[in-house]
């Protein structure tokens, strides 16, 4: 059970490397798409039915080891890399993301572990904010289309460097700049702002802790169905007063009016239409204590429900004040100071449950 409680007194209350030990292109023209110089994307018409968590639970750090690199690999990508521990443990196609320093086949390090789409170290590489491009790029099947991991390779450290290899001696024979740049270019074009779906792959960025290089390699997403949302109203006991029949159209109650010394538990209903409970769900209770002046409530709401908002009215007026007119707007609630007397309440929540498969 989830408690939420409000008050009168208290309410809700590193430098990091790269790929490969060669001369790296000081004098390289400037690519349009580095950095923050990116065209507007090309929406399609896909529509997501599910929540897509671009933060999913990672380890800290990991421990892997390259066993390929460049034209040796099996899974088609830049290093065939092992990680060795922690339940991101298994094998990888992994990808170069700086032409800095230098990593083979069969070397073992650490890493520290990020989604590609968080706020990463400082200095840790030039353009950042080109790693929606490369997660548009990784989920185009490249290879089918005829370019090579190399041609992809290139393509990536492009978008995320300042500058680009020279000899490129692991790009493979059947790589091109000509083709790299045909990637980019199409990445530009349709991967602006670009958030992988269900089903698709996202970057995940590993860091060295030792002076090697940064890579990336890519995990399946998950899709969690859309939660369902409403609207809830505390009820009381004998029902109480419904904002209907009071000149707003706006389901919900009032409760009271309440005297000083209530303590009294009520039950909260969500999707309640008309105040007709039988068309709504109980998800809870809100227990109301007013003692001494002093009101506190606190939301009660079962565990199947995640609650997004709270908003309660305590006051002398069966309904809050704006302007002098009465409202039941939940944004203008408000408890007041130096209560006495016969008060009344309102407890209003918004609850969230995963939606339901079609």
């Amino acid at each position: 059970m989830r408690k939420l409680t409000l008050a009168t007194l208290a309410i809700l209350t590193l430098s990091f490397f790269a790929c490969q030990v060669e001369p790296v292109g000081e004098d390289l023209e400037a690519v349009a798409g580095k950095g923050k110089v990116k065209a507007e994307k090309i929406k399609d018409d896909k529509e997501e039915d599910c929540v897509v968590d671009l933060f999913p639970s990672l380890p800290e750090m990991i421990n892997a080891c390259t066993t390929a690199k460049g034209e040796g690999t099996l899974l088609g990508a830049y290093f065939d890399l092992t990680i060795n521990d922690t339940e991101l443990a298994g094998d990888y196609a992994a990808w170069c993301v700086d032409v800095d320093l230098s990593l083979g086949p069969n070397e073992c390090f650490d890493y520290i572990v990020y989604s590609s789409y968080s706020d990463l170290p400082v200095g840790a590489f030039e353009n950042p904010d080109n790693f929606d491009l490369v997660n548009w790029i990784i989920n185009q099947d490249f290879i089918s289309q005829g370019y090579t991991f190399g041609d992809i390779q290139w393509a990536i450290w492009e978008l995320l460097d300042d500058q680009n290899c020279i000899a490129c001696a692991f790009l493979g024979d059947d790589w091109s700049v000509e083709k790299g740049q045909q990637i980019v270019d199409a990445a530009i074009a349709n991967g602006e702002g670009y958030e992988p779906i269900g089903g698709e792959l996202m970057a995940i960025v590993l860091l060295p802790t030792g002076r090697t290089q940064s890579i990336i390699v890519t995990i399946p997403v998950g899709c969690e169905p859309e939660p369902s949302c409403e609207t809830a109203f505390a009820r009381g006991n004998d029902g109480n007063t419904c904002f209907i029949g009071e000149g707003f159209n706006r389901w919900g109650w009032t409760i009271g009016p309440l005297v000083d010394g209530t303590e009294e538990s009520y039950e909260i209903y969500a999707g309640a239409g008309q105040c007709d409970i039988s068309k709504g769900e109980l998800v809870g209770t809100v227990d109301v204590s007013y003692v001494g002046g002093e009101v506190s409530v606190t939301y009660n709401i079962d565990d199947a429900y995640e609650v997004t908002e709270t908003h309660t009215y305590a006051g002398s007026t069966m309904f809050p004040q704006d302007n002098g007119e009465s409202t039941v707007a939940p944004g203008q609630y408000y408890i007041e100071d130096d209560l006495s007397g016969e008060i009344y309440v309102i407890a209003h929540a918004v609850v969230c449950s995963e939606g339901e498969d079609d």
